[in-house]
This record gives structure tokens, C-alpha cells and sequence, in this order.
């Protein structure tokens, strides 16, 4: 039984115990939670729609399938990126319930132990690896692979990593690639070890990834899952908040919110807030929101004409984000392998969705390869590229200098500051692909950019884009190790067992050949991996921080952030899943029942 979406008279003017800003993956996560208590009210607000039994949504290997639809997507892009030769990216990100992990590319996988206990260690108590499992397992009904998969195709899991009773249903894709061991193959004689489970902390290595797609369904598994009906809960579609609001301030000059200004169809209205706003709008909307509240650095509220409530500087900074750029073959025997090539034709498309009716099919075909190495396993110029890194001495902005202590510390244990995501099919530039071919490639990622960027509102409209500036190669390091990173995946192609699969490279082709010409390709061709975090960081106050371990907004009572913006220095890993974690930690917190 799906959940009732309120109207606009059951929310404006009325109050409820918690006001939660978004419903996206973080913002379902604990709508469910919290209205777990029947004595307890909650309000979802969200500026998307309700894409309830969407198919656009619910069906697999529709990699990007709604992005530029201002339906689904957000649409947001950046300034001109000043060391990437003024190039504007798009940043997609979901809109509607669900918000992200309603458009994603459906990948579920844990980031290494290491990443997880560094938040504990730049000062966040009980944000460590132990409760992080804990929490990620408990969002998961995890379905094993069938045992021919598992002997066949190399599919090991561990079950002790992963849950039985969380409401996604999620596993190994239904199809496959037939290309995997193949990568696999010619990792390993590049010294990749294999990995038996890529939840159990450590990801370096040859991983085979599970998806958020419930293979008894072969259907999308995201945040919606986490709503119930009940009477306790209200979710409001189509309403984008604009502010929070505060009582007069109290005796102890702390900011207390008192409800949330947003908008139906032109018109602001009021909802209030009994007990807590939670902001889980995402790291590109949170601290907008914030900001547009009065909480924020004093001098930027000011240039907007904001009354200035809190003094918060490091709201908006800090932000970090992942990169990737695609790699691509053409397959030299086709009919051996499964891709989503053939979905280009509008004939083939049709029999496919007539396939996928009954369970089969290339819609049931996903991304299973993730390999993550140090930049040391892939490039002789690893400790030239290292040694231009910025030192912790150097930081300018306060909690810098500890966040690349830690980072120098994940490079001197070789951590997974790399990733292969091997993709089942043609996904790359500038070439397009050719009627009737078939391909294979290879995303070359960056898990630990040192570059930081921020995001701040650029007007007192909430309904604005933010003004986005990750700073992409301002740290030049990050540029080398990605040309690096490149250079290697193309040579991969020409390892075996890999190299009888292929035929000719496609992109970035053969006309890109010097380090400069790779540069110049990656700059216009690099793509966001929809992972931004740190805009909104759990760091102590005066390292930079927004909100304390309980996710508490500093200088308020009652306002928290929970999504990917609180976590202080980014992971080896594909987001979804640590969101997920985290909100499930942050639901406990609220409740008054998290131990650390």
C-alpha cells in the first residue's frame, strides 16, 4: 500500500514534532525511523514530486535516463572551473522522493574501514566503522547471487557484511556482462588482489559490486521503501523550503527554529516545527538553506541582505567530489557479450521491454566491476605526484590541516585512491558510438581530490541554484593523478585476458596520446560522480565545522543536518550506501537510542 502524499491544508500553519527538509535518500531514511514512534509527528517536505510506481524510476539500466529532465533532476551546474580551461559541468542530482538514489546508477557498495574511522578521528565520537556497518547492514535485505554465479563468475560475499531485515531489497544484478573476469584477469597481473567481499572494510583490489535492484523483482530498491503509511507521518510533494524560522532568541543566544517557510504553486507558506528541523536537502541544498536562515558566514549573509543569525563560516565549505572519465572499446565478437548498446535501436528497445515484462533481458543488466587501487599500483610517477600534494602545514582553512593529515596517512597505507568501474557498454567522449557495435568501458575515478570547493547561496532566492565551485585541479596533484589514472586504464586494454576481447579504442582514441593532450580531453570531458560531501562538515567548531556528532547545527537548539554534507573528508566509495548508514545513525541519535 503506497503512502497518501498531504495536501497543502493539511500542512500550512499546522505543527509537528519533526520538520524534515527533504526527501531524498537521507530524508525517507529517517521519515521512516522517527515515525516508527506513534507519539512522535513527522513532516517530509519535498520540493520534488511524489514518482510513486514511476517506471522512469523503478526500472533497471536506465543509466541516466531522466538526467536533464527538470521533472526528475535538479539540474545544477557549476561556475567556469578556473584550472579546467573555464569548462561549466553539470551536476545532476535527484529531485523528488527518493531524491538521488531514485536516478542513480544503483552501485551499493561500503567504503574502506580506514575512511570511515578517520571521521572519528578528526573528532566525532562514535562515527567509526564499527557503527557504520552496523548501520549500513541494517538498511539491506541482502539477496545472495545464485551458487552457479558464485562458482562461475568469481560472485563471493560474506554474509557476516551484510543485513537480512532492511526494507532495500538488494544483490548482484540478474544479468551480466560475460566480459567481468576478464578485467578481473588483467588487473590481477598488475598485482590488484582479489577481494572476497567488498563490505567488509578493505576495498582494494578486484571487487564484484551488488546494485540497489532487487533481483526478485528487477526492480529499483531506494529510499521510498522506507515509507509506510501511517498516521503519524505527512509527506508534502512539490514544495521547495526556502527558510527555517526562529523564535526570539533565547537567553543563551542560540538560534531555536520555530518552523519552515516554503512554497505550493507560487505561494509561501508556514509549517512549524515542535521539536527539530532536520535538513536533509543534500550538500548542494543544505547550506543554501542555511545561509538563506541567517546561519552562515556573517560577511556572505551580509552581501545578500540576510540578517545574520549565526555565524557560521564554514557553512558552504569544504566541499569535496568525486571524478570520473570513461574509457572505450569497441568488442571485437559482439554476440558473446551483454551490453546496453543495442538499446539505441528503437526496434531492439521494444523486445527488450517485452523481455523485462517477463523478468529477462538487458534491463536487468547492470555494473558489477569496481576495482579501487592507490595511485602507487598504477604509475611509476606516484611519489612525484604525491610529493607536490599539499602538506597539513600549508592548509589556510581551519580543519584543513587535520583532514590531510589523514589523507597523506590513507596514502601512505595505500588506500583505494582510485577506482575502475567497468560499465556495460558505450559511456564516453568526445567520439559517439557506431550503429551496430558494442562496447566495453572502463570509468577511470578519483575517491580522494585534495582540491576543496564550496557552495553558497548567490541570492536571497532559495529557489535559485546555489553558485557551485568545486575547484576542480585548483590542487594540481589531483590533474596528474588523473591523467595517471587514465594512462593506466588504457593500457589495461592491451593486457590479457582482456586485450583478445578488444578491438579499437574508441575514446579518448588514438589522437590523444601525450600527457598534455590527456589533460586537455579530461577537462572537457570529466564527469561529476554525483557524490559531493563537506559542505555542511561534522567537525569540531573551530576545525571548520557545521555540525557536532549529533549532527546539531553549532550555535542552535534544534536544527540538524543529515545527508552526505556532514561527512568531513570524503570515502573510497559510491555514496549511496553511506548515506544510508548514516541517516539510519542519525534516526537513532534523534531517538535518544544511539551508544557510541
Amino acid at each position: 500500500m503506497a503512502i497518501a502524499i498531504a495536501t497543502i491544508d493539511d500542512v500550512s500553519g499546522k505543527t509537528f514534532d519533526y520538520v524534515i527538509v527533504g526527501g531524498g535518500t537521507a530524508g525517507l531514511v529517517l521519515a521512516g525511523r522517527l515515525s516508527e514512534d506513534p507519539d512522535r509527528t513527522v513532516l517530509v517536505l519535498e520540493a520534488g514530486g511524489a514518482h510513486l510506481d514511476d517506471p522512469n524510476i523503478t526500472m533497471p539500466a536506465s543509466y541516466a535516463k531522466v538526467f536533464g529532465d527538470p521533472e526528475y533532476d535538479w539540474g545544477f551546474t557549476t561556475v567556469p572551473q578556473e584550472h579546467a580551461d573555464g569548462v561549466v559541468y553539470g551536476w545532476q542530482r535527484g529531485k523528488g522522493l527518493g531524491g538521488s538514489s531514485a536516478i542513480n546508477f544503483y552501485v551499493w557498495n561500503l567504503p574502506p574501514k580506514a575512511d570511515i574511522d578517520a571521521w572519528e578521528a578528526l573528532g566525532n565520537p562514535g562515527w567509526n566503522w564499527k557503527n557504520f556497518i552496523k548501520y549500513a547492514k541494517k538498511s539491506e535485505t541482502f539477496l545472495p547471487p545464485p551458487s552457479a554465479a558464485v562458482e562461475q563468475e568469481g560472485l563471493t560475499y560474506d554474509k557476516v557484511y551484510h543485513g537480512t531485515q532492511g526494507p532495500l531489497g538488494l544483490g548482484y544484478c540478474n544479468m551480466r556482462t560475460g566480459w567481468e573476469q576478464a578485467v578481473t584477469g588483467a588487473l590481477q597481473k598488475h598485482g590488484f588482489k582479489q577481494s572476497h567481499d567488498h563490505q567488509a572494510g578493505d576495498t582494494t583490489g578486484t571487487n564484484y559490486t551488488t546494485s540497489t535492484v532487487d533481483p526478485r523483482t528487477n526492480q529499483r530498491a531506494f529510499s521510498q521503501a522506507y515509507l509506510s503509511p501511517r498516521p503519524n507521518l505527512t509527506v508534502l510533494t512539490n514544495a521547495p523550503a526556502t527558510q527555517i524560522t526562529a523564535f526570539p532568541a533565547s537567553n543563551t543566544g542560540a538560534f531555536v527554529a520555530s518552523g519552515v517557510r516554503f512554497v505550493v504553486e507560487g505561494k509561501e507558506h508556514w509549517t512549524g516545527a515542535a521539536r527539530e528541523v532536520v535538513l536533509s536537502a543534500g550538500a548542494i541544498k543544505s547550506p543554501q538553506i542555511l545561509e538563506l536562515s541567517g546561519i552562515g558566514s556573517a560577511p556572505h549573509l551580509a552581501s545578500l541582505g540576510v540578517e545574520p543569525k549565526v555565524d557560521l563560516p564554514a557553512v558552504g565549505e569544504n566541499a569535496q567530489e568525486h571524478m570520473f572519465c570513461g574509457v572505450s572499446w569497441e568488442l571485437k565478437e559482439p554476440e558473446k557479450f551483454n551490453t546496453l548498446d543495442p538499446l539505441r535501436d528503437p526496434k531492439r528497445l521494444e523486445a527488450e521491454l517485452q523481455k523485462y515484462a517477463q523478468g529477462d533481458g538487458l534491463f536487468t543488466l547492470g555494473i558489477v566491476g569496481i576495482h579501487m587501487a592507490p595511485l602507487a599500483a598504477v604509475s611509476p610517477r606516484a611519489s612525484e605526484i604525491l610529493a607536490t600534494a599539499p602538506a597539513p602545514a600549508s592548509a589556510s582553512a581551519p580543519g584543513l590541516a587535520e583532514q590531510r593529515v589523514q589523507q597523506h596517512k590513507r596514502v601512505d597505507e595505500r588506500s583505494a585512491d582510485l577506482e575502475i568501474i567497468s560499465f556495460p557498454g558505450f559511456l564516453s567522449y568526445p567520439n559517439p558510438p557506431e550503429e551496430g557495435k558494442k562496447y566495453l568501458t572502463l570509468l577511470a575515478a578519483i575517491n580522494h581530490p585534495w582540491s576543496r570547493g564550496t557552495i553558497h547561496a548567490g541570492s536571497r532566492d532559495a529557489l535559485a541554484q546555489p553558485v557551485i565551485d568545486p575547484h576542480y585541479f585548483e590542487e594540481g596533484a589531483d590533474l596528474q593523478t588523473f591523467i595517471e589514472h587514465v594512462k593506466f586504464v588504457r593500457r589495461l586494454g592491451a593486457e590479457e585476458p582482456l586485450a583478445s576481447l578488444l578491438a579499437k579504442e574508441l575514446n579518448p582514441g588514438p589522437a590523444i596520446a601525450s600527457d598534455a593532450e590527456v589533460a586537455a580531453w579530461l577537462k572537457k570531458h570529466l564527469s561529476t560522480t554525483f557524490h559531493t560531501a563537506g559542505t555542511t562538515a561534522m567537525l569540531p567548531r573551530a576545525r571548520g565545522g557545521v555540525v557536532d556528532p549529533s549532527l546539531k547545527v553549532y550555535g542552535t537548539q534544534n536544527v540538524r543536518v543529515v545527508d552526505l554534507g556532514v561527512v568531513p573528508l570524503h570515502i573510497a566509495a559510491h555514496t549511496q550506501a553511506a548515506v544510508f548508514a548514516i541517516a539510519e545513525q542519525a534516526a537513532d541519535i534523534i531517538k535518544g537510542t544511539f551508544k557510541a
